[in-house]
């Protein structure tokens, strides 16, 4: 027989699951769109990474066909044609136009807080600057000790983008991304 003591722990039972019952939805729709946001802000920062990366590789594009164009020229010095010295020329000036796109990747690193990056970013462009004032299509002519200084300007910026795009990679993918 049912007293009521019985209904009334019955009672306090189904309250309790009931309680906990929601308090639980509660407590795992928060997390969800805790994790949600999270998810959100890892996409939205990889997306300014990309852009880094693709402002980046607009300036190393000029630079490479500035440096085709630069190597041309310590080989043949005054003996190159006049049509390949305005063209290193035109470039050159594309090279200092495509420097917004650096001067915007730089902003978006600081805006990211990634300073460091930044900053090695920053010496690269400032490395690209050197060999640009080293190498002009005015000049007549490069000594051997130019020459040289600029395969060493040369490797120097390579060098500085390869450890540039690993740390950009680095920050891209944080190893809580990928558990």
């Amino acid at each position: 027989m049912l007293t009521m003591e019985m209904i009334d722990a019955a009672v306090k039972i189904a309250t309790g699951m009931l309680i906990s019952g929601l308090f639980f939805l509660w407590y795992l729709r928060r997390h969800q769109s805790l994790d949600g946001a999270a998810a959100e802000n890892l996409r939205r920062r990889r997306e300014l990474f990309e852009s880094v990366a693709a402002n980046v590789g607009k300036v190393h594009y000029v630079y490479q066909q500035y440096l085709a164009l630069a190597t041309e020229f310590t080989r043949y010095g005054v003996h190159w044609p006049k049509s390949r010295r305005d063209e290193l020329a035109r470039v050159g000036n594309e090279l200092v136009d495509v420097f917004q796109a650096l001067t915007e990747a730089e902003s978006t690193l600081l805006l990211l807080g990634e300073k460091r990056l930044e900053r090695s970013l920053r010496i690269y462009g400032a490395k690209i600057v050197n060999l640009r004032r080293q190498v002009y299509a005015e000049k007549q002519q490069l000594t051997g000790e130019e020459i040289h200084l600029i395969d060493d300007v040369k490797k120097e910026i390579s060098q500085l983008k390869e450890s540039f795009f690993d740390a950009l990679s680095v920050r891209y993918m944080p190893k809580k991304a990928l558990a």
